[in-house]
């Protein structure tokens, strides 16, 4: 089976999807944003209230794949930066859905680094991207009777247009 290779313009045009995509969802669900261009804090979205709260957001987007996604590996080690975890999140937006709308994960980034750590078994690429694909089960593990996929094992459903995890209280509602 021959693989189409999609171009940069076409991967440019998906990570501008996604990510407006999720600011808009965001928006229609009274909370206040701001798009982040270029790599000044690294992430794509800002999501903040009136308290002062804000949530770091970093959009992915597949259009190729269902329910999988190319990430940093710097996500499998999310405790590495100064921003704190549990403001850090990774949405992760399936373009590749056959029929419907585009659907949209809101991952803790803790979540994520869990669930790479279980597909690799801790034994990570040398790379420096690795995937995050939740109809996966872990290396190795794969004919395993019982053995979880990625998705089952994050309860990935859980974070289905979960934008009450970001902990930031709409400004409308």
């Amino acid at each position: 089976m021959k693989t189409t290779r999609v171009s940069n313009e076409k991967k440019n045009l998906n990570r501008l999807a996604g990510e407006f995509l999720v600011a808009s969802r965001l928006t229609q669900r009274g909370y206040m944003v701001t798009l982040q261009w270029g790599t000044a804090i690294g992430y794509d979205i800002l999501v903040f209230d009136k308290v002062g709260n804000v949530a770091f957001l970093e959009v992915k987007s597949s259009a190729q794949y269902s329910r999988r996604w190319i990430l940093q590996k710097k996500y499998a080690e999310p405790n590495t930066e100064a921003i704190p975890l549990d403001r850090r999140f990774i949405c992760c937006v399936d373009l590749a859905v056959p029929q419907g709308e585009p659907r949209v994960y809101v991952f803790p980034a803790a979540v994520v680094a869990r669930g790479l750590h279980y597909y690799f078994n801790g034994q990570f690429p040398n790379s420096d991207s690795y995937h995050l694909s939740l109809d996966f089960k872990p290396q190795g593990r794969t004919k395993e009777d019982g053995v979880q996929t990625v998705g089952r094992f994050i309860d990935a459903e859980r974070y289905l247009e979960a934008y009450s995890a970001l902990g930031i209280q709409p400004v409308v509602t």
